[in-house]
């Protein structure tokens, strides 16, 4: 590929370019794999408070029961307290039987109605220390949140100002190349991993796939009359 008698300064140039693309590609990538750590721990905090939010549901639905249980509770007691009175009263078997079996239910009930109320207590007090906790989380996630917006503002503002000066030299650069240069270029960067287009030779192989060189490669190379490739990857291969 002919590009004229300056090739050494071509493929300086070329190098460059490749330098600052990749650059560009790393300062943006750490932009997007901040924002995204970010996210992650809005997300986060999102999910915390909403589940939160359901356990405070628990707890209200549950202090609903428990208030239920203690008024039915109360009122077999109150039942209980009422047929003792009526104890005296009864005349006959059949009404001291029945008595008798309403006060085994209505203290079976009281049983039952103790320990009902006895778990929900040890569930709404376990309940409140979950959401104790949960709230110390969120309020911790919060000031971690904000203070990595705040460095994520600060770090983009700083990395903004590199972008801007890695453009503008880049935009120099690609006045200076031959149109159909920067498109073979542009179409190179685009099919080789990572974006490498050209190679520096070191030691006699290629930097980019390692694989020794030809010496008739090298011959070419170091004659610095037209772009030569690298017969393994398609570099194109650079000599300082």
């Amino acid at each position: 590929m002919d590009v004229g008698p300056s090739v050494q300064e071509t493929l300086a140039l070329v190098y460059r370019l490749q330098t600052i693309d990749n650059e560009l590609a790393q300062i943006t990538g750490e932009i997007e794999a901040s924002r995204a750590g970010l996210q992650e721990r809005e997300e986060a905090l999102s999910g915390l408070i909403a589940r939160i939010d359901a356990e405070r549901k628990d707890h209200q639905s549950l202090t609903r029961e428990k208030k239920d249980k203690e008024e039915e509770l109360r009122t077999n007691e109150h039942i209980i307290s009422e047929n003792k009175k009526k104890n005296k009263e009864l005349r006959n078997s059949r009404e001291i039987q029945a008595y008798m079996a309403e006060m085994e239910f209505r203290r079976d009930e009281v049983e039952r109605l103790q320990d009902e109320i006895l778990r929900l207590m040890e569930t709404l007090e376990t309940l409140d220390k979950t959401l104790e906790n949960r709230t110390t989380e969120v309020d911790s996630l919060r000031q971690e949140i904000e203070a990595a917006r705040a460095a994520q503002a600060e770090r983009e503002t700083e990395k903004k100002g590199e972008i801007d000066a890695l453009e503008s030299e880049k935009t120099s650069l690609m006045g200076t190349f031959p149109e159909t240069l920067l498109s073979q270029y542009q179409r190179l960067k685009i099919s080789h991993k990572n974006g490498l287009v050209v190679s520096r030779i070191q030691e006699g192989t290629c930097g980019a796939c390692r694989m020794v060189l030809p010496p008739r490669t090298m011959t070419e190379v170091k004659k610095r009359q037209k772009i030569i490739p690298c017969l393994h990857c398609q570099r194109w291969l650079y000599l300082e």
